[in-house]
């Protein structure tokens, strides 16, 4: 073996050793955050032998820890490391207090999401203690068009990639709501008003959306309120667009909207 095929192996069996790692840690979700070895060998689609050798690294590196009755479970660091997260961290902190404001005069569930290729992940959540597990949960991820805090990113992205995911939605043979003329339709609404209706996974209530853009005009993120059935959505669209807009001047003066920031972000957005 020569000195290119032992370099293009070495770099293989490290992408596959990643990949193992992170087929092991997506094992976990919100309805599976405790699990045996035999489970999460099971969920990760890995062998036991080597599922059970991971798991004593990460548990000796503090990635992973037991509970009580011995079962696995993210450790905290972890979590330390998804602080970190730039694309979230900066984005959480700036809109933060206006949700809060949003909400302490509202008392319906606030969302904050940012954009993911092809999906919408919602990075911070305010919701009325009784909401029990009503969705979404933060680090949930939907498709733009299926709630309001999504359809506020998809509306304001590059017409590129709007043409590319309703080409997706036709070839899934999306009807009703999620048929790509009627989400055309709610998209152009959407940049008419500032902000965009949804009801897809919120009914009777609707959801009601608006972006924070970056300087290039593409968004950072977007901010969403789910208000009651019945509630005339217009005075809380004219809000949650007036709470978009001053975390977007915050975000800029905190740098967020730079064009440096932007064109990292344009360059993940275009990966489906």
């Amino acid at each position: 073996m020569n000195a290119n095929q032992r370099g293009r192996r070495k770099s293989a069996d490290k992408r596959s050793s990643l990949e193992r790692l992170y087929r092991l840690l997506s094992a976990f979700d919100y309805k599976h955050t405790n699990l045996t070895l035999s489970e999460l060998s099971r969920r990760a689609g890995l062998p036991l032998s080597t599922t059970h050798r991971m798991v004593s690294e990460l548990l000796e590196l503090g990635m992973l820890e037991r509970d009580e009755e011995a079962r696995l479970c993210m450790g905290v660091d972890v979590w330390k490391f998804g602080l970190l997260t730039p694309k979230t961290h900066g984005i959480q902190r700036a809109a933060l207090p206006f949700m809060q404001d949003l909400y302490s005069i509202t008392g319906f569930p606030i969302h904050l999401g940012v954009p993911q290729g092809s999906e919408v992940t919602v990075v911070e959540s305010l919701r009325p203690r009784e909401a029990g597990q009503e969705r979404p949960r933060i680090g949930q991820r939907d498709p733009y068009h299926i709630v309001a805090v999504g359809m506020a990113l998809l509306a304001f992205l590059e017409p590129e990639f709007q043409e590319e995911y309703l080409l997706g939605l036709e070839l899934k043979g999306g009807l009703g709501q999620e048929s790509p003329a009627e989400v055309r339709r709610a998209l152009a609404r959407a940049r008419a008003d500032g902000y965009s209706v949804n009801n897809n996974k919120t009914f009777p209530r609707v959801g009601v959306g608006a972006p924070i853009l970056d300087q290039f005009g593409l968004p950072l993120a977007s901010i969403s309120v789910v208000v009651p059935e019945g509630a005339t959505e217009t005075p809380y669209g004219h809000m949650i667009r007036s709470a978009a807009r001053a975390i977007q001047r915050t975000a800029w003066e905190q740098g967020l909207g730079s064009p440096r920031n932007s064109t990292a972000r344009k360059s993940s957005l275009s990966r489906f």
